[in-house]
């Protein structure tokens, strides 16, 4: 297999002139066609070019929309995390003597690290909360009261949507990479069985093959 160290824009624009160069002179057609390498045959590097050109634009499409989505949900989290322990503290406060209280709501231990855990975490909090008016006019004494639990658990619904989101984000960036890896890998292919016949077709015309040796060795460096 052919393999290329150039960056990829500059790895294009050599590939590029390459094949253009090759192309647009009738005489390197001609030579190269006795090899089986004719006209339409040099285009199918040309098509396995644009291919990768649009695999390319692919990936930075998904890598750009995982990014974006990331950052959404990663604000959000800061935001419910915020109203959360501030609530989880008045919440140890109001609920310091009442072990039952502190057991259902899960107010001691450590807090979960990971997203979807941490979201089940503060949901049972949330969602129990709700459902427990005396639990609620305890905690109206604090300055906290249904509204704000509600905001919360909305909040929560919000957070576990985007988790997802960005999990398929991930997910289609990760296969837009491995897609333009793929049609990249068959152009240094193509490149590669299409010089060795170039240097072979084109022996006994050496004004041909210097015209494509400069691209040649920009595109092996």
């Amino acid at each position: 297999m052919h393999i290329t160290k150039l960056p990829y824009d500059e790895f294009v624009k050599n590939v590029s002139a390459l094949i253009s160069n090759s192309l647009s002179d009738n005489e390197i057609v001609d030579a190269m066609s006795n090899f089986g390498y004719d006209r339409n045959r040099i285009k199918m590097g040309e098509k396995l070019l644009n291919d990768t050109i649009s695999s390319n634009q692919k990936q930075i499409e998904k890598q750009e929309k995982k990014i974006r989505l990331h950052k959404e949900r990663a604000e959000l989290q800061q935001s419910v995390k915020k109203k959360y322990m501030k609530i989880l503290l008045i919440a140890r406060i109001a609920f310091d003597k009442d072990i039952l209280v502190k057991k259902a709501l899960k107010l001691e231990g450590t807090r979960e690290a990971a997203l979807y855990l941490w979201i089940d975490q503060i949901s049972v909090f949330a969602g129990n909360l709700l459902s427990e008016n005396t639990w609620l006019e305890m905690l109206n004494n604090y300055g906290i009261g249904r509204k704000e639990i509600q905001s919360l658990s909305d909040d929560l619904v919000k957070l576990r949507v985007i988790a997802d989101i960005c999990e398929l984000a991930k997910t289609q960036a990760k296969n837009e990479t491995k897609e333009k890896q793929n049609n990249q890998k068959e152009l240094q292919n193509w490149i590669s069985d299409f010089l060795k016949i170039a240097k072979i077709s084109l022996e006994d015309k050496p004004h041909l093959f210097e015209k494509l040796k400069s691209v040649n060795e920009g595109i092996s460096k």
